[in-house]
């Protein structure tokens, strides 16, 4: 396995089959094929390029021979292949790219709101230390360019997790970068992590950061859904015509940070409880404001899972109106089987808000909810050491 094939399972085994990407030529024209980057994270609004350089060992190397190497290949060419990789997406309307998950999907740069341009580099032992503290490349025409040694960008992979704090950490790792030029080239990456975890640009990079990763608490069980995510491809694509309609939904799920991750198994896991008791319960519901989407949770037991569908649209549609959000995601829990095997029905409704009587009318005389949560949750559960 080379070194983008790893890549390209790491991306895969954090952030899931549907929104990576490592077969990306594409034809701009009949006679011509060209690859857009050597790996895409792909989901929603957001879009990370990865370009990728492996360094072979060479007998004899020397620290001159490998600062060339890098000169060339990760600060010359890698470069340009992202400089190319932008003015691909600027100038076609779409390109058809398939994923980790076998479904074809168009992407068109015009929907991007987010876009993260990354080098990923393999060094050999001899690379010199002012190489390996090169964190940036400042292009004219794509702006700043992201560079990681391959132990550095797995590091901080396995430390965030999720895609959306992916996404934060190399805003802020930008923002630091411009404020800080000279200090963050002589800091580890980690301490840019540790930094990162504590969220203050505004202070000087320092090798006392480190404390706030060393701190760091996972709480995986407490948060973690990839198990929920992992099986909407073989429980919701029953319809060949549409095998990619669930996109919408995991797409909510993939963009949360821990912290509303957590808070959003919470009220899942409430609502299995409920479902398995029969126990009647007014839905659980949260909306997070970062990304403007709500979440409704409604248990229903075992004889009334037959109405799911009835009551997760309407329900959905209620808590979307109330909250005046453009776009919200209803699961209907319950107990459907002999067995006692539970079954989740989802829903996701998108649009802007509209003013509606009937419902505003309904809300009034039979509100089905009861207070719903804004979420503005701290971000991680971390201290600096104290030692």
């Amino acid at each position: 396995m080379n070194f983008a094939e790893l890549l390209a399972d790491l991306n895969e085994w954090h952030f899931f089959k549907e929104f990576v990407y490592s077969k990306t030529t594409f034809h701009p024209n009949p006679q011509q094929e060209v690859e857009l980057a050597d790996n895409i994270l792909w989901l929603g609004d957001l879009l990370l390029a990865f370009q990728l350089k492996e360094r072979e060992p060479v007998e004899g190397a020397t620290e001159a021979s490998e600062r060339r190497w890098f000169q060339k290949k990760v600060l010359g060419q890698a470069t340009r292949q992202i400089r190319d990789t932008l003015r691909y997406l600027q100038e076609q309307p779409s390109i058809a790219l398939t994923n980790h998950r076998g479904h074809e999907l168009e992407l068109s740069f015009d929907s991007i709101a987010s876009f993260h341009k990354l080098v990923v580099y393999f060094p050999s032992k001899d690379l010199p230390k002012d190489c390996l503290n090169v964190k940036s490349h400042v292009s004219r025409t794509a702006g700043l360019v992201h560079i990681m040694p391959a132990h550095d960008y797995i590091g901080v992979a396995r430390t965030l997790l999720t895609p959306a704090e992916l996404a934060d950490y190399l805003d802020f790792r930008a923002e630091l970068i411009e404020r800080w030029p000279d200090q963050t080239s002589t800091v580890t990456e980690q301490a840019i992590l540790g930094q990162y975890l504590h969220g203050d640009s505004t202070v000087e990079p320092g090798i006392d950061h480190l404390g706030y990763l060393k701190s760091l608490e996972q709480d995986d069980d407490d948060w973690d859904m990839s198990g929920v995510i992992e099986q909407f491809a073989d429980r919701l694509t029953a319809n060949e015509n549409a095998p990619t309609e669930y996109y919408n939904v995991i797409v909510e799920l993939a963009l949360l940070k821990r912290n509303e991750l957590r808070e959003f198994r919470e009220r899942f896991q409430l609502s299995i409880e409920k479902s398995r008791d029969e126990e009647l319960t007014r839905p659980y519901r949260i909306t997070v404001p970062r990304t403007g989407c709500g979440f409704v949770f409604i248990p229903l037991g075992k004889d009334l899972f037959q109405y799911s569908r009835t009551a997760l649209t309407n329900l959905t549609q209620a808590h979307k109106y109330d909250h005046r959000l453009s776009k919200c995601i209803g699961a209907a829990i319950g107990n459907h089987d002999a067995q006692g095997h539970f079954h989740v029905a989802w829903c996701c409704m998108t649009g802007p808000w509209i003013q509606d009587d009937e419902i505003e009318r309904w809300l009034v005389e039979n509100n089905p909810f009861r207070p719903g949560q804004v979420l503005e949750l701290p971000r991680y559960r971390c201290a600096p050491s104290e030692e």
